[in-house]
């Protein structure tokens, strides 16, 4: 049988996966094991490019008649948790399933009496959506999931599973002949699973000689056995672990499961370095309930000042280099119908400068009250407007720290120029930040500032025509009008256009709604004229069958994209804000309209930062 010819080098060399994703998924994952206490070690790869054109061409996907047909390759990335312990590995497969939008998919070791195999627990996980467009494929999408894999091991079997996955599952080493040395292999496989059955009995049978002992601080590590710090026992506890040895025997035989699960649920902004102390405290809410342990606690953290103080000061760390990052930019003209150029140039000075004037003037009392050159800066600020009346040239550029989030500064940036006979105007805005913790606009941040809107309603904004924030109808008096805007090489902002034979999909998406988020920097239309939808259709190559419920997206840098309404109703749109912990799923139109005005934003940005 013919290869598929995609299934080669050069296809798969065209695959880019962007550093971000490593740093994103290890850093969502490795945030939650060690809040849980996880002993563990993790690793991150992209399959290399002979191994995904070995896997393509072997399990041959998406040819006709075979078993994966309907099948795509699901491992392009990867992610090993090897942990310390074998009972965490259950445990850390089901936490796992609460992390991502939908559960993992696992497939696992099947052992019996007569045959022992390398330990595999392996979960496909479907990719967050901003990832997964962040990687590049433009051969093998048809082919390659979005998705990755994640597999978790104990550490005594790390080793082995990649032997047996060379020899064999790519290779023939333990076939047909060498049934000796298999024999042997799974000896060995046998005596691993041992030893890992071995340990967590030895520590669970010296937590028990611990609790015998009285040595309450050795009984909590031995049993629950999490990464704690060095830190003993609380006295008090200890004073009332010795008077009451069947309240210690409830520590002892508590489930360890529940309390991980707590860890690794906390939502606490700060989470306490874990200790002995604190792993008695949730055991107890979860647990036992004890008034006696509740009234230590309440002493403990009185005397400190704050609640779950347990953890030591942090060292100084060096500061850091600032990424720039912008929000929202846009480069357009004033309207002057019904304006002169200098009348609106005025006008939008004005505007520009009194949002200048009304946030920077108790930091800076000596700002004009009307607007006028000046420069000065403040810890933290900074203000610099030029402007020549006689010339209509004005330019402002403004910096302020951020109210909320540290170490982030505002940049704005706004200019009035005239070209010719028209007013140009431009404006960005943009934030500066440690690299480290940006993560990408689509998540973090679309803004743009008050002025521009002010401008727009109130002396207007052209980008070949007027900006709305508002639906334009179309008809078959003005649709030449739309199609010269779609088709105009000097348009900047995208046309988005709708047409809808059934109201209960499009009032669902509100149109007005959408046209109220964007309409300053997109241009919203909406076609009610029968004959008008079908020339729209036929000239831009919409479905014959289809084209009455649809919405199709026109930018200045790219193909149309036409959506239609089984489209926009199967649509989802995940959330996800690592910052603020995050992670929410919507379907349907409203998730339709929450990704329309995303991608706009992203494109927003995009296209004005390669221009």
């Amino acid at each position: 049988m013919k290869v598929n010819e995609l299934f080669c080098k050069e296809c798969v060399e065209q695959i880019i996966v962007p550093d971000v994703v490593r740093v994103d998924l290890l850093s969502i994952i490795e945030e939650k094991l060690k809040k849980a206490g996880f002993y563990y070690r993790i690793a991150y790869r992209v399959k290399a490019s002979d191994s995904t054109v070995n896997k393509l061409q072997y399990k041959d996907y998406r040819r006709p008649g075979t078993e994966n047909e309907d099948k795509k390759m699901q491992d392009l990335i990867g992610i090993r948790i090897m942990l310390y312990f074998v009972d965490d590995v259950s445990i850390c497969r089901s936490l796992l399933d609460t992390l991502f939008a939908e559960p993992g998919v696992w497939e696992t070791t099947e052992n019996n009496e007569y045959e022992f195999k390398a330990m595999k627990v392996n979960g496909i996980f479907k990719l967050p959506g901003y990832l997964a467009k962040t990687i590049v494929n433009p051969v093998l999408s048809d082919y390659i999931d979005d998705t990755f894999e994640v597999q978790v091991r104990t550490n005594s079997f790390e080793g082995w599973h990649e032997i047996e996955h060379d020899l064999r599952y790519k290779g023939s080493a333990f076939g047909e002949g060498n049934e000796a040395l298999a024999r042997k292999m799974n000896s060995i496989l046998a005596t691993l699973e041992l030893c890992d059955d071995s340990v967590v009995k030895l520590l669970e049978d010296l937590g028990h000689q611990h609790y015998k002992d009285h040595k309450w601080s050795d009984m909590i590590r031995c049993h629950y056995r999490l990464k704690l710090n060095n830190e003993l026992m609380h006295p008090e506890l200890c004073r009332i672990f010795d008077e009451d040895t069947e309240l210690a025997k409830k520590f002892f035989k508590f489930d360890r499961r529940l309390a991980i699960t707590k860890l690794w649920n906390n939502t606490f902004d700060k989470n306490p370095e874990l200790c002995i102390n604190y792993i008695v405290k949730i055991v107890n809410q979860l647990g036992p309930n004890d008034e006696r342990i509740n009234q230590v606690f309440e002493r403990i953290e009185s005397e400190a000042g704050t609640e779950e103080n347990f953890s030591k000061r942090k060292k100084f760390e060096p500061f850091k280099k600032f990424g720039n990052y912008k929000v929202f930019q846009a480069d357009t003209f004033l309207e002057t119908t019904n304006l002169t150029p200098r009348e609106a140039f005025k006008k939008a000075a004005g505007y520009i400068y009194a949002w200048i004037h009304s946030r920077y003037s108790e930091a800076f009392n000596d700002l004009p009250e009307t607007v006028a050159d000046y420069y000065k800066t403040l810890p933290g600020y900074m203000v610099e407007v030029h402007y020549d009346e006689e010339d209509l040239y004005f330019e402002e550029c403004s910096t302020h720290i951020d109210s909320k989030v540290a170490s982030r500064i505002w940049i704005s940036r706004a200019s009035l120029k005239k070209v010719g006979d028209r007013i140009e105007f431009k404006v960005s805005n943009e934030y500066a930040e440690p690299k480290e913790r940006y993560r990408d606009n689509e998540n973090v941040l679309f803004s743009r500032p008050n002025f521009y809107g002010e401008i727009a309603d109130n002396v207007g904004i052209c980008d070949v025509v007027r900006m709305r924030e508002n639906v334009k109808h179309v008809n078959t008096e003005n649709y030449e009008e739309m199609k010269n805007l779609i088709e105009n090489y000097g348009r900047r902002f995208p046309v988005i256009v709708f047409m809808a034979n059934d109201n209960v999909w499009i009032d669902k998406f509100d149109v007005n709604y959408f046209a109220y988020l964007v309409g300053y920097y997109a241009h919203i239309k909406m076609i009610e004229d029968e004959e008008c939808k079908r020339r729209f259709a036929y000239e831009y190559g919409l479905d014959e069958h289809r084209y009455d419920n649809s919405i199709t997206v026109f930018y200045s840098d790219a193909e149309p994209k036409t959506s239609y309404k089984s489209d926009i109703l199967e649509t989802t749109f995940e959330v996800i804000k690592l910052e603020q912990k995050k992670y929410w799923n919507e379907n349907g139109c409203r998730a339709y309209r929450r990704q329309l005005v995303a991608e706009i934003r992203e494109k927003n940005i995009e296209n004005t930062q390669s221009k």
